[in-house]
């Protein structure tokens, strides 16, 4: 039996992740699927369906205490991470609480892990081979090497692989520049898949010696048809993205504030900076209108994007991997004005199927590429439209990344 075990944050439970729902359609090459979210919650609720040959089993997780501290500073790898934090200059108290907090979530998702086999949910024998597949690059990757070395104790044969995306890649977005365990990660995985070249570049930069294990691999989204982007109805601008500092939304609100031409902004997604966000559109002028959508599920957006013209989306992030949001909105055939950050130029071609700009950008710099967009010919708005399908069905279809991906983990 060819088994693969997907650690996921909460899919198919609540909101996020919402891009795996795409990718577990087309897996193959395995006989059985368990997907295992590891950070539920108490109120937790099921959002997404998997298909037939997946089963959903969610971690009960057992708080393992402070006790549990001391154990680990004694483990091997953990005296090797402290040894070259210290031999770098890095170390710092707050790291080595962040390590020490980081695996001591490692270890109660392991541990959490062997309770599923034990229970009987994985009768496993040493014909058997076993995939562990973490989708992010951190504390359930580092649950799945401890888990991949009990397995091999045992004699089965298991690879582990794993995919990265943004915060869990740059150092430098994370508290005190200081992602754990990195060494620790790299030197046993299998296979390491960054979503985008910038992330596969930035971890080569960092750790040139395992470059053999670093694939680059894009995600994906589905075909929902082409309606392309039109003008006919007046700029209408759309951004899609939970409220948070990170997508500076009120960006967006400060470069409308000095439009002087008739625009609407339709935001789709709520978090916790929406009651600020829409305080800010409430002060546009008139000729500016807005629309806060809330929170909506992936089938309802993409509807609305089949309904509803759209001259251009926006993604004005200070940090990103490759926008899921971007993707989809290529996948119509919408220009996108995005910022260039992460790999968010690897979908966003500048002046071919909209406009990149840098990540400090002013508040003019934005409003004077919307009033370009506004302004160009039908000619040349057009090959925004067709381009931007283009690139996503050169780099971004999800059935062609996802057969491919799943072609290479299970050779």
């Amino acid at each position: 039996m060819r088994l693969l075990i997907i650690l996921t944050a909460a899919f198919p439970y609540d909101n996020g992740e919402e891009f795996l729902s795409a990718e577990v359609n087309q897996i193959n090459g395995f006989d059985r699927i368990l997907v295992c979210p590891c950070n539920l919650k108490a109120d937790s609720v099921v959002t997404k369906k998997l298909p037939k040959m997946a089963d959903c089993v969610p971690l009960k997780r057992t708080e393992a205490g402070k006790s549990v501290y001391a154990e680990l500073m004694v483990q091997p790898y953990m005296l090797s991470e402290v040894g070259s934090l210290l031999q770098t200059g890095r170390f710092t108290f707050s790291r080595l609480h962040e390590m020490l907090f980081f695996m001591k979530n490692a270890h109660e998702i392991y541990h959490s892990l062997l309770q599923l086999e034990e229970l009987g949910s994985m009768k496993l024998n040493l014909t058997d081979e076993v995939t562990i597949y973490s989708y992010w690059f951190y504390d359930a990757a580092a649950a799945g090497t401890l888990l991949a070395a009990q397995l091999k104790k045992r004699g089965i044969k298991v690879t582990q692989i794993s995919r990265a995306h943004g915060f869990d890649i740059h150092e430098e977005r994370a508290k005190d520049s200081y992602l754990p365990m990195r060494r620790f990660l790299l030197s046993r995985v299998d296979m390491l898949f960054p979503c985008s070249q910038n992330g596969a570049q930035t971890i080569l930069r960092k750790y040139p010696r395992y470059a053999g294990k670093i694939h680059p691999a894009f995600l994906g989204t589905a075909d929902h048809g082409v309606k392309k982007g039109s003008r006919e109805h007046g700029l209408h601008i759309l951004s899609c993205s939970y409220m948070v500092p990170v997508k500076r939304l009120h960006l967006i609100a400060e470069a409308l504030r000095q439009a002087d031409f008739p625009v609407c902004w339709t935001h789709i997604g709520s978090g916790p900076l929406e009651a600020e966000i829409k305080s800010l559109a409430s002060e546009l002028p008139s000729q500016v209108r807005t629309e806060f959508m809330g929170q909506m599920d992936n089938e309802t957006i993409m509807d609305y994007y089949k309904t509803n013209d759209i001259s251009v989306f926006v993604n004005v992030s200070s940090s990103e991997g490759i926008p899921v949001s971007v993707m989809e909105a290529c996948s119509f055939g919408i220009p996108v004005i995005a910022t260039n950050v992460g790999g968010t130029g690897e979908a966003v071609s500048d002046g071919k199927n909209g406009f990149l700009i840098p990540a400090d950008f002013s508040s003019d710099e934005l409003l004077n590429k919307l009033n370009q967009l506004k302004t160009m010919s039908d000619e040349e708005f057009d090959c925004l439209c067709v381009h931007s399908r283009e690139i996503w069905v050169e780099k971004f279809n999800a059935v062609q990344n996802f057969r491919k991906f799943y072609e290479e983990i299970s050779q």
